[in-house]
């Protein structure tokens, strides 16, 4: 009897524990969510999509279309007038963001984005250029951060067009779990006015297209002491952007025929002339400036130590080069200088840090970037070199 017993609640147990099992419910993935596709703009109405697109640089005029002949999918696209600043050479730029308090979408996180595809149907008649790619900081209501900037030549008609999400080169200047847009940047129409001749532009469909895998937001910086950028590793030319297209690459000097300051390479630079009589820059990024000395350092240590580098003008006049600093947590730029550097030799700048620190007191716990600016007074193109951006500690 005992052993009948015995056996009927074995059975039960073993009864109780498949129930239990069968009952479970497998665990939940966390990334779901941002494993999906997202559309992120269709243009089928005005809101969300063309009310939260933000123009820079003089944009133009964006519109809903309902022709369908400009339409790639839906109802309705965007048509884009890109105009520009008559006779300043801005290139109009248009983003859309990627979150918003008012509509109640956030797909900032592109830790998933494999690339970004969208459609645009060039109405011009003839081949187009123009450049897109990430938003991954607002610095201003006239300034972002761009970053995966690609150039299109677009064709007549529909093109399909990607951005590739490169997270090796994105972790190294932006935060890939907030980025801020996609932008949209054209060539200038030199024209105050939409009219029949201004480029005419149909956009549609900006899809973020994820991969299974989550891509890496680390980057390890490496640098030597008391290095801010000597260029002598690669990544360091991604940690310089213009803002106005340009050649921005780190190349072995004797290949130029110079003698770099220090190391083989030298970052060079080519500034698109246009004449616009307007101050332009390109930066040093943040992310750097944090991970050099200058972050943390101590006042004591302050007292003795200089910010120092390099340029070759490699043209046939001085060239006025000021040096901002701005602050990481608003972007405010402060102790600008005259540097005039001199035809077709290296110049040396020095900064010593207890000026700056008159000018900011928070200098060493927000360092933020580095400003190089540049005054566009000529129609040509013109080459730099910078190299041994560095701390330099004297008695």
């Amino acid at each position: 009897m005992k052993k009948w017993i015995k056996a009927v609640a074995l059975a039960m147990a073993a009864a109780s524990v498949l129930t239990l099992g069968a009952c479970k419910k497998p665990a939940e993935d966390p990334d779901a969510a941002l494993k999906e596709d997202v559309l992120l703009n269709n243009f089928e109405g005005w809101a969300p999509d063309l009310q939260l697109a933000r123009f820079m640089n003089g944009f133009g005029k964006i519109s809903l279309n309902s022709d369908s002949q400009y339409v790639s999918k839906g109802e309705k696209s965007a048509r884009l007038d890109p105009l520009g600043w008559t006779g300043a050479g801005s290139l109009p730029l248009v983003y859309f963001p990627t979150q918003s308090d008012t509509f109640q979408f956030d797909y900032s996180d592109f830790s998933y984005v494999d690339y970004v595809s969208f459609d645009i149907y060039n109405a011009n008649g003839e081949e187009k250029t123009m450049n897109a790619g990430l938003v991954s900081k607002v610095t201003s209501i006239e300034s972002i951060n761009r970053v995966c900037d690609q150039e299109f030549t677009l064709q007549p008609g529909w093109n399909t067009c990607t951005i590739q999400v490169e997270a090796s080169v994105l972790a190294i200047t932006a935060d890939i779990t907030d980025i801020k847009g996609v932008y949209f940047m054209f060539e200038n129409a030199h024209s105050l006015n939409v009219t029949e001749d201004t480029p005419k532009y149909y956009l549609d469909n900006i899809m973020l297209v994820k991969k299974d895998e989550k891509s890496s937001t680390e980057f390890e910086i490496i640098l030597r002491e008391n290095e801010i950028a000597d260029f002598e590793l690669l990544y360091q030319q991604y940690m310089v952007a213009n803002d106005n297209p340009s050649t921005v690459e780190v190349v072995n000097a004797a290949e130029y025929g110079l003698v770099a300051p220090s190391g083989n390479k030298v970052l060079r630079v080519v500034l698109n002339g246009v004449n616009t009589g307007y101050w332009k820059y390109f930066r040093i990024s943040e992310v750097l400036i944090q991970a050099t000395k200058l972050n943390g350092m101590s006042e004591a240590a302050a007292q003795n130590a200089y910010i120092c580098f390099e340029t070759y003008n490699n043209t046939d006049s001085a060239v006025n080069f000021p040096l901002d600093f701005t602050r990481a947590s608003d972007g405010k730029a402060f102790l600008s200088t005259s540097n005039n550097c001199a035809p077709k030799q290296w110049t040396s700048y020095e900064y010593k840090i207890t000026d700056i620190l008159k000018e900011e007191p928070n200098f060493l716990k927000d360092p933020g970037q580095f400003l190089l600016n540049y005054k566009d007074d000529s129609s040509v193109d013109r080459e730099f070199f910078f190299d041994n951006f560095r701390i330099e500690f004297r008695n």
